[in-house]
């Protein structure tokens, strides 16, 4: 049987873990995005930001960037490459 000093430092280790999961994971979210065409999870400073798009990031390398322009911005996509 634990007693009560054992108890709480339990206690105490579970609400620093509770804590650290919690700020961690909007720490995390703030450095990731999602390419919205390959789909991948890059840091934010491999990306781009659509600049016609709200809230649209694809990779700065590779094609990500001239599929997007071509099917969602057909009319800017030549001026975009």
């Amino acid at each position: 049987m634990l007693n009560g000093d054992e108890l709480a430092r339990i206690r105490e280790e579970h609400e620093v873990m509770d804590n650290w999961r919690t700020y961690a994971r909007h720490v995390v979210a703030e450095l990731l995005e999602v390419c919205a065409i390959c789909g991948m999870v890059r840091e934010k400073d491999r990306l781009v930001r659509c600049r016609w798009c709200e809230d649209t990031y694809f990779c700065k390398d590779g094609t990500c960037s001239q599929k997007h322009h071509a099917e969602v911005h057909p009319a800017v996509a030549f001026w975009s490459w």
